[in-house]
């Protein structure tokens, strides 16, 4: 094992990389990187704080009302994993099999009759683009909250705003995107990034490891060259301004402007970046190079000497522009970096007692579900159980006493029922106040937590989690279960 690498089964589990596809370190040549909230994460509470207001500002001038311009932004009111219907004004959260187990229109909750009527009795809803909108990554925070605000102040002053739900959901995407790219946020963040972005102690030294360990490290990001320096020099030195561009060192290959997830489908054209200027230019071939802007996976693979996709790992915070694409489209291995994991679990190590509470109710309410069902079985054929279990006739005294009985059950499952909601919802409750558990609904995965385990091979809640695992580590995923698996002996 190499110097300073910490056993699994010494790691925090809130520092552990967790497998869901067998990944052996040691087939992998090169090893990719985002830069917004992977390498660097960003304060959401400062940064998604900024993006909100700035919003705001450009929302007017598209003629609403100047009232907005006194609201607040609630960084911890949504979570990653949710759904924005478009047309209806809502926000849902959703199990793995797509039923909507949560939906909220504006700030008021629907109920299960509600959602019912406007979800289940339509089946061709997809869920996905261009109707509905997927809150995938912590920079979309601020349009689900939004979004939300808008419909309550539609809904609530009549004539406030003229325009649908989906012109308002258009409106406060194109105005998000415009701050991003006018340097109403990059501008603030290059100020002073101390404020917007965590500074993580361990960046250098991660990256000296696996650098050490013979792997080829790239970086490919949306963001311009301008930010991505900034960014990558306070990461790198811990002060605001300062250009030495050391960092570059660390790495093989940045590609900046990549324009994911396209950049894993197309054949976009590649330029050479001037580093001082941050001018484009047309190159031939790669020359001296080492920063470029746009081009696509093929040039990458050619520039890192790459054979096929199965020979990188790429991380990155969001499940379709980083992970789902190029794991289907190329066949790269992947990590997702899920930030909000740490918290998500201590949370389930603190009210594990709660969670095992809850699961003792299940098991009961079951247990209770059965007999009622035998109990009413037997009164309907006017039958008894004899000392093997079997039915047989009954006599009156007999089926006075399954009555009794069956009436003892039914009180006592109610009770257990209710309990057993309360507790669920209690629990829940104690991960967030409105969403609960970020990989659950109820007691269903959620399809954010279905997305993770279909096209992230491993997640983990930040890249520096790799120190603590040797850079030939062989990860290994749980086995498959199915139901029929977990019966006790």
């Amino acid at each position: 094992m190499n110097a300073g690498i910490v056993q699994t089964m010494d790691v925090d589990p809130r520092y552990r990389i967790f497998c869901n596809r067998t990944l052996n370190m040691k087939t992998i040549k090169a090893i990719g990187f985002d830069m917004d909230y992977t390498l660097a994460l960003y304060k959401p509470e400062a940064f998604e704080a900024l993006a909100y207001s700035e919003t705001l500002k450009k929302l007017v001038t598209l003629g609403y009302p100047e009232e907005i311009l006194t609201w607040e932004f609630d960084w911890d009111a949504m979570v990653r994993g949710l759904v924005i219907d478009k047309h209806r004004g809502n926000v849902l959260k959703m199990d793995r099999h797509r039923y909507i187990k949560l939906a909220f229109h504006g700030g008021r909750q629907l109920t299960r009759d509600e959602r019912n009527k406007l979800y289940l009795s339509d089946s061709i809803l997809t869920f996905e683009e261009p109707d509905f909108a997927l809150i995938d990554t912590l920079f979309t925070l601020a349009d689900a909250y939004l979004f939300s605000q808008l419909v309550d102040l539609k809904d609530g002053t009549p004539g406030s705003i003229s325009k649908t739900y989906l012109e308002m959901y258009k409106d406060v995407r194109a105005a998000i995107d415009l701050c991003h790219r006018d340097g109403s946020i990059k501008l603030r963040v290059a100020e002073n990034p101390s404020h917007f972005i965590h500074r993580d102690p361990h960046f250098l030294d991660t990256l000296q490891r696996l650098r050490d360990a013979g792997r080829k490290l790239f970086v490919v990001t949306n963001s311009l060259w301008d930010y991505t320096r900034v960014v990558m020099n306070y990461l790198f030195t811990n002060e605001a301004g300062v250009q030495t561009d050391d960092w570059l060192d660390l790495f093989d290959i940045v590609i900046t402007g990549s324009n994911k997830p396209s950049f894993f489908m197309s054949n976009n054209a590649l330029y050479g970046v001037d580093t001082e200027t941050g001018l484009l230019k047309n190159i031939e071939g790669f020359g001296d190079n080492k920063v470029f802007q746009g081009g696509n996976f093929r040039q990458l693979h050619q520039f890192l000497g790459i054979e096929n996709g199965t020979q990188v790992l790429y991380v990155g915070d969001h499940i379709y522009g980083d992970i789902l694409r190029s794991k289907k489209e190329l066949g790269w291995r992947t990590m997702l970096v899920i930030t909000e994991l740490e918290q998500e679990i201590e949370n389930l190590r603190r009210y594990s007692d709660e969670h095992r509470r809850y699961e003792e109710m299940l098991h009961m309410k079951d247990e209770l579900d059965d007999e009622a069902q035998r109990l009413t079985n037997a009164l309907t054929q006017k039958k008894t159980f004899n000392a093997e279990g079997m039915l047989v006739p009954a006599t009156p005294e007999q089926l006075a006493m399954i009555e009794r009985r069956l009436k003892e059950v039914t009180e006592q499952r109610s009770r257990t029922r209710e309990a057993q909601r309360k507790n669920l919802s209690e629990y829940h409750t104690k991960f967030h106040p409105t969403w609960g558990e970020l990989m659950k609904t109820g007691h269903q995965n959620s399809r954010f937590a279905a997305q993770v385990e279909n096209y992230a091979c491993l997640y983990t809640s930040k890249f520096t989690n790799l120190r603590f695992y040797s850079a030939n580590k062989s990860f290994r995923s749980t086995r498959d279960y199915m139901p029929h698996d977990v019966v006790e002996p």
